[in-house]
């Protein structure tokens, strides 16, 4: 980049050396030519400034994201001490250890007991509820403008009971 800045400079001493100005329209020309050359100039130094800059943020990312893998990999051989329970286990009588079968909770609003939803029912276009098999009421819709709609009944639902107590 210096050498850059100094060949601009010896390029406006030149021109000034031949005494070009901008009286002739030739002038004028070369005159635009070598503000823009020079506004070009500080544009690329802000430009290396902005690539350097990003460089080290990205070499400092690098390495963050190298020491995180380590201690997840340091994490993942200690855990693989304990797949040898895994081993010994028969899971054709139980698909519990089945890495596809994947499943959540939900917790009811009314009773607040945990249901269980499959993760594969949702892949279902069709939409449907999840009751809560204690009370019956509705804990989990896959429609979400429905959900919404429910969520903000029993949310009034709580602020009438809170203004009544």
């Amino acid at each position: 980049m210096d050498d850059l800045n100094s060949k601009l400079g010896y390029l406006k001493g030149l021109a000034d050396g031949l005494g070009i100005n901008d009286e002739t329209k030739e002038g004028k020309v070369i005159q635009q030519m070598i503000l823009l050359l020079d506004e070009m100039g500080r544009s690329l130094e802000e430009l290396k400034d902005d690539y350097e800059e990003l460089f080290s943020y990205v070499e400092a990312i690098d390495q963050d994201l190298t020491e995180l893998e380590d201690e997840l990999l340091e994490e993942d051989d200690d855990d693989d001490d304990d797949d040898d329970d895994y081993d010994d286990y028969d899971d054709e009588d139980d698909d519990v250890f089945d890495e596809h079968d994947v499943s959540f909770t939900v917790e009811c609003p009314e009773c607040r007991q945990e249901v269980v939803i499959d993760e594969d029912i949702l892949e279902d276009e069709e939409s449907f509820e999840v009751l809560c098999p204690n009370c019956g009421r509705v804990v989990f819709i896959n429609d979400e403008e429905e959900w919404e709609n429910d969520l903000d009944e029993f949310e009034d639902e709580k602020i009438e009971e809170d203004k009544n107590n």
